[in-house]
């Protein structure tokens, strides 16, 4: 299966620890969602995540197709850094290592996205990853970007990086 790693960093004038309750509250998930992909999380909005939570969601990682993605909590560390691991969804396997930094030279804190991912279907997969992935995962983040910015007033100005790359290449 083609492996893939993304990175994400993004600045914030947010302090560590309100960064990790933004973080950890499941409907900012939904919000900071692109509304094409129908992200629909189906559990207790209200309940907090912790170690071996179970989270359950439908999306529409790609045009009509729609389907459950499920992952567990298995790393989680307040306020620096939890993960999430796909138990069921629509890639051969995603983990994903959310941090919060603090700032060294300045306020606030930076959350970096550490995700690592395999495609299904081999060689399709690795086409279907040239036609549509790369560049609905850069979506995705720009508009999650501009979703974190409005919802915690945000100066865009801010440093911001996305790499995406093939590990197996």
């Amino acid at each position: 299966m083609p492996c893939f790693r993304l990175t994400v960093s993004h600045q914030t004038r947010l302090d560590q620890q309100q960064a990790w309750e933004f973080l950890n509250d499941v409907a900012n998930l939904e919000r900071m969602t692109p509304p094409e992909m129908r992200f629909k999380f189906l559990g207790d909005p209200n309940k907090s995540l912790s170690l071996g939570s179970i989270l359950v969601y439908s999306i529409r990682p790609l045009p009509l197709y729609k389907t459950l993605w499920v992952s567990e909590i298995s790393a989680f560390e307040p306020p620096n850094r939890f993960c999430d691991t796909q138990l069921k969804g629509p890639y051969g396997s995603w983990i994903h290592e959310h941090r919060i930094l603090k700032n060294q030279n300045s306020e606030g804190c930076t959350i970096v996205d550490d995700i690592y991912f395999e495609l299904p279907l081999g060689i399709l997969g690795t086409l279907l990853y040239h036609l549509y992935v790369r560049r609905a995962l850069s979506k995705a983040f720009a508009f999650r970007r501009k979703q974190l910015d409005l919802l915690i007033q945000n100066d865009a100005n801010l440093d911001y990086q996305f790499t995406l790359k093939p590990l197996n290449a």
